[in-house]
């Protein structure tokens, strides 16, 4: 052993070390700090080139952005919910959501405006005629909805509404033909104003008149009737429009306008107060779709036909994120039913897939259809 390093033990036992073997100490434990500071901003750096989510145990790129998901306002609240949850649950940020009527983000889409997921109330909207060059060819059913008519406290005070309303509650208690079509035939009078959507930018507008050609049908006397009540709507001056329905709940609220129609999850979800129209006409069963498709209603574009509204959810085709917009479709098909179960809609179990011959279905939506999450229904259609 080299004397110079090791100079023996002092009177108190303690090992003495000369001022050369101290420095050599130093500069290993400088050394030591360098190489751990180094590692540290290695994989600080390398923590930007994958993320493994706990949601669907897959692989992910890396968010330089937030996830914009582009949703129809009436599920703007469920919107919120279900980004919420899977930020918390994966680390993936989400932005808030974009809302208006499913046609007007459709256009929007179509127009190359960036994306990353589409929430679409409306199948005409996720189709190829709406979404255009951004249409992927696949897209899924999940949830059900039904259309009635909101109303609010100032409603109440409006002499020609409560004669509505109470119209309302013999036709609901009783559910007679001749109590709807008394309340069909008060609202329609021109003494109340009803909040209609523009049919073209929200799927909400269109439904309305399908509502009313539907209580024609099964209200007023059968097929040579459908017209009644969208004729004595139209001649009475009672609706007022809107580009969306949801643009027109502060009128609805305020009083300029005393019912509006809308979905049922908005009107539950907005806090509004709900007259909760009788089947057939509430375009709320798939087993009434026979009777809904004797309605219909042509846009500039296409005719739609009445038709069980259903949630539709897909990734267009240049979606800011793919990868991960993909891992949040998976996560709202598996979550939604325990997530949304306040919202008053109807989950789809298992939820319908969709996908047109020549597209690729993402891996996470694929390993849903093998689990049985999802059954496969054929192509997406116009």
């Amino acid at each position: 052993m080299n004397p110079r390093a090791f100079l023996g033990q002092g009177r108190t036992g303690r090992t003495v070390y000369s001022s050369k073997g101290i420095a050599n100490v130093i500069i290993a434990l400088v050394v030591v700090i360098i190489i751990l500071i180094a590692g540290v901003a290695y994989f600080a750096i390398s923590a930007g080139h994958t993320v493994t989510t706990t949601a669907t145990k897959v692989t992910t790129s890396v968010f330089s952005n937030p996830l914009l998901l582009y949703s129809a306002d009436s599920q703007y609240n469920e919107s919120g919910v279900l980004e919420s949850a899977f930020t918390a649950q994966t680390g993936i940020p989400m932005a808030t959501p974009v809302s208006a009527g499913s046609g007007a983000l459709a256009a929007d889409i179509a127009a190359g405006d960036p994306v990353s997921v589409f929430l679409s109330i409306s199948h005409g909207s996720i189709s190829s005629g709406d979404l255009m060059a951004e249409y992927p060819g696949w897209a899924i059913a999940f949830a059900g909805d039904q259309f009635d008519i909101a109303y609010s406290s100032a409603t109440t005070h409006n002499s020609a509404a409560s004669a509505v309303l109470a119209a309302y509650q013999t036709a609901s208690t009783t559910n007679s033909t001749t109590a709807w079509y008394d309340f069909f035939n008060n609202l329609t009078s021109g003494a109340v104003k009803v909040g209609i959507a523009n049919p073209v930018e929200d799927p909400a507008g269109y439904r309305a008149w399908l509502t009313l050609e539907l209580a024609g049908i099964a209200y007023a006397g059968g097929i040579s009737n459908e017209q009644y009540f969208v004729n004595r709507m139209i001649s009475n001056a009672g609706n007022v429009s809107g580009a969306s329905a949801a643009a027109l709940v502060p009128a609805l609220q305020s009083g300029q306008i005393q019912f509006l129609f809308y979905y049922k999850s908005a009107i539950v979800s907005g806090g509004l107060s709900l007259v909760q129209l009788a089947n057939p006409v509430n375009l709320g069963e798939d087993a009434d779709n026979t009777f809904y498709g004797q309605a219909n209603y042509t846009l500039p574009t296409e005719v739609e036909t009445g038709g069980a509204i259903t949630l539709w959810i897909t990734v267009p085709k240049d979606s800011t994120d793919p990868v991960d917009s993909a891992n949040f479709v998976a996560f709202v098909i598996v979550h939604a039913p325990t997530l949304l179960a306040g919202f008053d809609e109807t989950f789809l179990t298992p939820a319908h897939l969709y996908n047109d011959t020549g597209f690729t279905v993402p891996a996470p939506i694929v390993a849903l259809l093998n689990n049985g999450t999802l059954t496969d229904e054929g192509p997406v259609g116009s």
